[in-house]
Parts: structure tokens; C-alpha cells; sequence
């Protein structure tokens, strides 16, 4: 993955996203400020916690040694929580899941679920946040010189290609949102996995902020402060991620909460 190239391309229209600034309005922190209220069903993918030894821990692991419940709305704040008389033992986890960063076998596993439910793989839309320390850094934003509209043909390595990425991706147009800022991808929907920092010999990935394919037929949403995938689409679609063993997904609702205190069963209150 270090030294090929991204299938992604940097887009200068932000046209293709205008359908999310016009659907998406300034919500009460429910599954729509994050998504477009347009769907007719919605899952919920919940990142792993980590282990000790660095292997993913689901969210059922976690309920199983807290004594806690699972649920649509369940936040990992309250879940982490051992109820009384529970969490005998360590915990088989130490590290929270991650926000913003859906691990990439599960970004995998999702786009293989995500390519059965589109006619429009080859041509999918890629958001990323403007707010990544990574991407204007001039010595580490490969990604964005390879996908740049204007870098065709041979580049001298050194200062040339360096002194030209930061200020060409300052110019970019940006797909506004209400809570974010993005810049506009364009590739085939297994792209996803390639999107990062990428410099000779590193790659860093990092998950799509939002991605959605061109006949609109469902959107993806990993924003940076939630420890979840929202996905809307279809029901059956819906239903293929819920049994789907590498996903850890539960069903939600539109208006469903999302925040991490509005977990009611698991919360301060539960017994």
C-alpha cells in the first residue's frame, strides 16, 4: 500500500455534495445532523475498543465484563461502567474506541456490504475533514499531490513538489456543512481504504469523513468526535450490515440521540 498510488482524485466542483448541504440542517445532535434524514433505514457501526494486546474489543465484550446492557442508543461512556457486583477481574480492554476512525478491515468489510446495495460503485464521493493537522503539511500530503486536478506529468523530487501542495490545497473549494468543512474526493467505492497520509515507504490511513456513491442510493458518516459508522440507505442494505460478522452494527433511528451522555438504560441513573 506505501508506494501505490491512491485511486482517489482531488475534485475542484463540489457539486456532487450539494444535495448534503441542502438536506442537512443544524439538528438537536441526532443521527441527522450527521446524515441526511432522506433514507429509509439506518445501522450503526460501533468502532472496538483496544486491548491490551492490541486486538479490537466489541462493544458485547465490554457489556459482558461491565454487566451493562446493549442497545441502539448505548454510548461507550456508560457502557464502560461496571454495573455493582460486576467487572471482576481486569478489563479486557485499555484504550476507548477510536473517534473518527473506522479500523480498515472493518472499512473493508463495510464497502464489500456497501458494493451490493449501489449501481454506481465505480463513481463514489469522498469528504474528508479540512481539519486534519496531516493534510497541509507540505513533507506529508502525497495523497493530496498524486490526486491534485493539475499534477500531471513528471514532478522533480524536492522543493518543487513540496512548495506546491500546501498552497494549492489552501485554494481548494470545500463542501460546507453545518458542524464541518471538507475537501472532495472522487474514485470507485474499494478507493475508500486509500484515502490517509501517505509519504515514500508510510501510509497512514485515514476512514472517509462521508462518502456516498453517485446514484445517491446511501451515505456514510465516520465524523471526528464519535466512536460510531452511521450508515443510511436502504432496508436491505440495512439488514445486510446488521448480519455482517465483521461489523458490530446495531439499528437506529433518524431521531436517535447521539451524544455521548444520552445513553438512558447504561447511564448514571441505571441501577
Amino acid at each position: 500500500m506505501t508506494d501505490v498510488p491512491s485511486r482517489l482524485r482531488l475534485v475542484t466542483d463540489t457539486s456532487p455534495a450539494s444535495w448534503l448541504e441542502e438536506e442537512m440542517g443544524d439538528f438537536d445532535a441526532d443521527v441527522r445532523a450527521l446524515l441526511p434524514g432522506r433514507f429509509d433505514a439506518y445501522a450503526r457501526i460501533l468502532h472496538p475498543a483496544d486491548s491490551p494486546r492490541g486486538e479490537p474489543v466489541p462493544w458485547h465484550e465490554v457489556a459482558r465484563w461491565t454487566g451493562r446492557s446493549m442497545h441502539p442508543r448505548v454510548q461507550f461512556k456508560a457502557l464502560a461502567r461496571p454495573a455493582s457486583g460486576a467487572g471482576d477481574g481486569p478489563p479486557p480492554w485499555d484504550e476507548p474506541p477510536e473517534r473518527g476512525e473506522l479500523p480498515q478491515p472493518m472499512l473493508s468489510a463495510l464497502c464489500a456490504v456497501l458494493a451490493r446495495h449501489t449501481g454506481t460503485a465505480e463513481r463514489c464521493w469522498f469528504c474528508l475533514w479540512d481539519g486534519w493537522a496531516w493534510i497541509a503539511d507540505t513533507t506529508s500530503s502525497m495523497v493530496l499531490l498524486e490526486a491534485m486536478p493539475d499534477a500531471s506529468g513528471p514532478q522533480r523530487p524536492g522543493q518543487e513538489a513540496e512548495a506546491a501542495v500546501a498552497p494549492a490545497f489552501d485554494d481548494m473549494p470545500r463542501v460546507r456543512l453545518p458542524w464541518r468543512d471538507y475537501v472532495l474526493f472522487e474514485g470507485p467505492l474499494d478507493a475508500a481504504t486509500e484515502l490517509g497520509e501517505r509519504t515514500a515507504g508510510f501510509f497512514c490511513p485515514q476512514s472517509p469523513n462521508l462518502f456516498w456513491p453517485a446514484d445517491r442510493s446511501w451515505c456514510v458518516a465516520t465524523d471526528i468526535d464519535f466512536d460510531s459508522t452511521y450508515v443510511g440507505g436502504p432496508p436491505r442494505l440495512i439488514g445486510d450490515l446488521l448480519g455482517d460478522p465483521v461489523l458490530e452494527s446495531v439499528r437506529v433511528e433518524p431521531t436517535d440521540p447521539i451524544d455521548e451522555d444520552s445513553d438512558q438504560i447504561n447511564g448514571p441513573s441505571a441501577r
